[in-house]
């Protein structure tokens, strides 16, 4: 229940701070982005440009629509390709890994968190990079899981210029 609130807490604090997506004069302000000008068939956009923060929503394991038969099974190989997408997304807005402030890793079981860090940790210290703050969670299912096919790690960024 604890962390429960914290993470509400956080969320509020972050709305407050960057205040409503219009200006004074009703203008828009959020900007959304479409890497490769795809949209998804969800309700959400891949990320919001406001001001010079970049909110990330989650990336799952997906290339062209579906988990690869390499990955179906795999922390590591999924772990690749939610970074390769964030990687993208983070292109998109002229950022790299270098501007991530915050990261939310959702992960269906802890056992496979050393494999996870294993392909996540090199995003920054290939480069020498300072990681992101980071939040991980274990889960009970992800979206897009399918029979044969589970999503086992969504990450989300926060990122800034």
């Amino acid at each position: 229940m604890r962390a429960k609130t914290t993470g509400i807490l956080l969320i509020l604090v972050i709305i407050w701070s960057v205040g409503p997506a219009t200006d004074a004069f009703g203008g828009e302000k959020a900007k959304p982005l479409y890497p490769a000008g795809i949209k998804p068939i969800a309700p959400y956009s891949p990320a919001i440009m406001y001001g010079d923060l970049l909110f990330i929503s989650g990336q799952i394991p997906y290339v062209k629509g579906a988990i690869p038969e390499h990955a179906r099974q795999d922390i590591k190989a999924q772990t690749k390709i939610v970074m390769e997408n964030l990687k993208k997304v983070l292109a998109e807005a002229g950022m790299t890994f270098a501007n991530v402030l915050k990261a939310t890793v959702f992960i269906t079981d802890l056992n496979y968190y050393g494999d996870f860090n294993k392909v996540y940790g090199p995003y920054w210290t290939k480069e020498g990079l300072t990681p992101p703050a980071r939040a991980a969670v274990e889960v009970g299912s992800l979206p897009g899981s399918k029979p044969g096919a589970p999503v086992m790690v969504e990450i989300s960024m926060i990122a800034g210029k």
